[in-house]
């Protein structure tokens, strides 16, 4: 009798305190995921945001950081990278004239279809506070990627507020 309450009480131990791990590990997760997550943080887009989008206003050389081009929109954010393929995994080269450090929220917006997608591959949003470097203010590597081809608009927030808008043409991903 002893034994059966003794094994009773320690498995009512047991259930009460993995209730009480459980509850607190969501507690922990709900605050250790502020804006890294891969939520849909296409949400801070407003209609404005996309009716502004200058369509004919493409991406162009601002400057070189040596052996490559940097493109973008003078003054705001430029990248030095490929020039993205459908589905392919590039690494760009953030450049921010203006801001040094932030919450980098890209969200790509397709004009045909407007599908709204995130372009760094680690979600929509990421800090960076990277040195200065060819004359801009901060800078941060990323991997990015899109899934089809056609013209995007890279819509640029840093900290929630549109910083910029970049747009791209994203080709066929060529077959080796």
């Amino acid at each position: 009798m002893k034994v059966k309450f003794s094994l009773l009480a320690f498995s009512l131990c047991c259930l009460i305190i993995s209730g009480c791990v459980s509850e607190k590990e969501e507690t922990k997760d709900e605050k250790a995921q502020p804006v890294m997550q891969n939520a849909d943080s296409s949400s801070i887009v407003s209609e404005t945001d996309i009716k502004n989008i200058d369509w004919d206003k493409t991406v162009t050389k601002i400057g070189t950081n040596g052996n490559s081009d940097i493109l973008g929109n003078p003054k705001k954010v430029g990248y030095v990278g490929p020039d993205l393929q459908a589905k392919k995994k590039d690494k760009w080269l953030w450049h921010f004239f203006g801001k040094a450090e932030g919450k980098l929220t890209v969200v790509a917006y397709h004009q045909e279809t407007s599908m709204k997608k995130p372009l760094l591959t680690s979600g929509y949003t990421r800090d960076f506070s990277g040195g200065a470097m060819n004359g801009a203010d901060a800078t941060m590597p990323s991997n990015v990627s899109l899934p089809s081809s056609g013209k995007w608009a890279l819509l640029v927030y840093i900290d929630e507020q549109l910083f910029d808008t970049l747009v791209i043409d994203v080709k066929e991903k060529v077959t080796e």
